[in-house]
């Protein structure tokens, strides 16, 4: 018989443990949370100490039943979830689910053979504070979802929501935006001469640095007047080594992996989303299938913003770079500077057996894990080897009225590049050279340089940004990407992220409405005092309470709120003034008499109007110049007249109908029409508006049929009635509908 029940999340992780454990244990996997807050409602009390109700997860019953009836069989169970507070509530809730009187909790944060051991003989009770920090993050994102997502489906369109952490995440790509559109270029010229010792045919360059007078570090060239100036100037001129200096430089290695490190390695060295490394990751830790050795955890917990290694862990790595490079390659113990807000409770990412190397298990692991594996693995043993060193030289050349500036370096020990390979700098080898040496002059190269506006974020580059900033945690870095990609506030080209017109609308409310909560600082003071629960100094409820305050005041603030007119009158009625409204379309100016007059202008990401262009061609209306304007629907040509004149040009494929010679099926008067609309080719009736049949022609040529109608008439109208089908199969309604609905005894089974 078993000693009694382990409940871990996954099957994966089970059957690891079931590796080590045999018949000792029921290993069984409780498939992630059990209990959550509900889906279709806020389910926290505000009034009542913002108390949470949770509910079984639907999918989870069946699990739960069969955990339950385990449970009954065994005298103990053991709890063993993650290793971090999500783990820790899940280990709760199953506790509080199953009704266990006596929890023991046990974690790990590597599934090996030893690990194991000693959480079984180190069990403890389940830690409330971990499981509070979790409920107070669970509960003010909660309050911000339900709160907030109404506001913006009133404002933008529904479906989409904010986030506490994702909001500050889309300001940051927003506000990235805004730079890059409001940077203006700034010209510079370098002018580069190559040359050589003398008689050599390796040629090197070297760079225009100061004039010979009165020059500084801070010269520059601004102009090709200036440059080829100075290209004038150095006409026959002779160069020659003014100086040399040498320095012995080291480079020492990165530390270990923590989470936002690996997502951010794996996404520009490997190409792989911050989302699938860490489901690989995942994978790892919890065990993959290794021939004969059987399901084998590979790296440790992954979810870590700690560098520290075990001292165990630092004498294997130790012990293998020795035997494998010599003891030269050993590296000095350094401390490593831990980013804002970091906690130490786990160790950094690193392969459970130094030993197991990513080449000695490649069969077994797909091509992302073994990919995964060999970043993880190569990054420990680097961490842990000796500075590579450089020999840097600095020569410096007098040419003429000018100095230039060579730099080359020669790498002397490739020390932890033995194992993480060398990155390239372009740093180039400079020949061995004497002072007042003469050289040999192969051209001049002025070349026109301008300054660049920032990048762009990358999701590895947000994900570092995010962190460096103190917002979100190890688990929240992908899953923040991921949300407000998901909800089509930006958008990935070329692996860089782009605000789309919906972003900018939403970013905009909530930094007029709710600048605190996009707050990057506001949020990073959050986080902390949500990591001061998880360490006993605060009570959760009452971090809760001081952020749902200042949360309800700038929503009442926001609902009671009207658009701040402007000084413009609206042009169409004449008695309004427009003011400045945001929508999925992206920003506009409205009139403040909607809806009893609809008029609307679009406006640029920037705030601004879209500039018309004025064409050639004149308006057949009234003669006035034709413009290219900017709509909702994007582009179209309407008259630089309006509102005077209303004319709008139709594309001569939209305006252009070919006659089918067939009759309309629906008033019987007209006849059909081939047209081409917005959204491709269709049939109508050539009486339209007055008779609106309508049938769309597919790809393959075939109509797409409305209606079909009937010889019966309305009793109501006398229109014809028309066949539909609905949820319930076909009935009879009348042509007209909606405005002429028919009598209820129309609408029946057409069977």
């Amino acid at each position: 018989m078993p000693e009694g029940l382990i409940i871990v999340e996954s099957p994966a992780k089970a059957r690891t443990l079931k590796r080590f454990l045999g018949d000792r244990y029921d290993v069984r996997a409780s498939m992630g949370h059990v209990r959550d807050l509900p889906e279709k409602e806020m389910g926290v009390e505000v009034d009542d100490g913002f108390k949470p109700h949770y509910e079984v997860v639907e999918s989870r019953r069946k699990t739960i039943n069969e955990l339950r009836s385990a449970a009954k069989k065994d005298a103990e169970v053991i709890l063993a979830s993650d290793p971090d507070r999500e783990g820790e509530a899940i280990a709760w809730h199953l506790a509080e689910v199953l009704k266990i009187r006596d929890p023991k909790r046990i974690e790990f944060h590597e599934i090996t053979s030893d690990a194991v051991r000693r959480a079984l003989e180190a069990p403890r009770g389940i830690d409330m504070r971990l499981v509070n920090a979790q409920q107070a993050r669970r509960v003010v994102d909660r309050l911000v979802g339900f709160r907030l997502s109404p506001f913006l489906w009133a404002k933008v369109q529904k479906g989409i929501g904010a986030g506490r952490v994702s909001s500050v995440a889309l300001r940051l790509v927003v506000d990235r935006e805004e730079e890059i559109r409001k940077f203006v270029p700034v010209e510079s010229w370098t002018v580069d001469v190559e040359l050589s010792k003398r008689a050599d045919p390796n040629h090197f360059t070297a760079r225009l640095h100061r004039p010979k007078a009165g020059g500084d570090d801070k010269f520059e060239v601004h102009s090709e007047a200036e440059a080829q100036d100075i290209v004038r100037r150095l006409e026959g001129a002779a160069y020659s080594v003014l100086g040399v200096e040498q320095k012995r430089r080291t480079k020492s290695s990165n530390p270990p992996y923590i989470t936002s490190t690996l997502q951010q390695d794996a996404s520009s060295r490997l190409r792989m989303r911050p989302r699938v490394a860490m489901r690989v990751a995942q994978q790892l830790y919890e065990g993959v299938e290794l021939g004969t050795e059987g399901s084998t955890g590979l790296i440790t917990y992954m979810r870590t913003d700690s560098t520290r290694i075990s001292a165990e862990a630092d004498a294997r790595v130790k012990a293998y770079i020795k035997a494998q490079h010599g003891e030269k390659y050993l590296g000095a113990a350094r401390a490593s500077k831990a980013t804002p807000g970091a906690q130490d409770a786990h160790e950094a990412i690193r392969p459970t057996d130094v030993n197991r190397t990513p080449d000695s298990i490649r069969q077994h692991l797909t091509p992302d894990q073994y990919r995964l594996y060999d970043l993880v693995w190569r990054r420990f043993v680097a961490s842990r080897m000796a500075p590579a060193v450089y020999d840097q030289t600095q020569v410096e050349i007098e040419g003429g009225e000018y100095i230039f500036r060579a730099n080359g370096s020669v790498l002397t020990f490739d020390g932890f590049y033995k194992v993480w390979g060398r990155d390239e700098n372009g740093e180039t080898e400079l020949p061995r050279l004497e002072a007042a040496e003469p050289l040999d002059y192969h051209g001049l190269k002025p070349e026109q340089h301008f300054s660049q506006p920032p990048p762009r974020y990358t999701e590895a580059t947000l994900i570092k940004e995010l962190e460096q900033r103190g917002i979100g945690r190890p688990s929240t870095y992908a899953p923040t990407v991921e949300t407000i990609k998901d909800h089509g506030y930006v958008e990935v080209k070329e692996r860089r992220l782009h605000p789309t017109i919906t972003g900018e609308a939403v970013n905009s409310l909530m930094v007029d409405h709710f600048k605190t909560i996009s707050d990057d600082g506001y949020t990073a003071k959050l986080e902390k005092r949500l990591d001061e629960v998880e360490s006993g100094k605060q009570e959760w409820v009452p971090v809760v309470k001081d952020f749902y305050g200042p949360l309800q005041r700038m929503l009442t603030a926001a609902e009671e709120a009207t658009p701040a007119e402007t000084d413009e009158v609206c042009p169409e009625c004449h008695e309004g003034h427009l003011v400045r409204k945001a929508s999925r379309f992206g920003p506009f100016l409205g009139c403040s008499r909607y809806p009893k007059c609809k008029f609307r202008r679009a406006l640029t990401p920037t705030g601004e109007a879209p500039q018309p262009k004025l064409l050639e061609e004149p308006c057949p209306n009234c003669g006035r110049p034709l413009q290219l304007r900017t709509g909702r629907y994007g582009e179209f040509i309407g008259c630089s007249g309006y509102p005077e004149c209303k004319y709008i040009k139709r594309d001569a494929a939209q305006t252009e109908s070919k006659p089918t010679g067939e009759k309309c099926p629906q008033c019987g008067e007209g006849d059909l029409v081939e047209r081409t609309g917005r959204y491709g080719p269709f049939v109508a009736c050539s009486r339209y508006p007055d008779c609106k049949y309508r049938a769309n022609i597919g790809k393959d040529g075939k109509r797409r049929e409305g209606p079909k109608v009937l010889d019966e008439p309305c009793p109501i109208c006398g229109k014809p009635l028309v066949e539909r089908r609905g949820r319930f199969g076909p009935f009879k309604s009348c042509s007209d509908y909606p405005k002429c609905p028919g009598p209820k005894g129309v609408k029946k089974d057409v069977a």
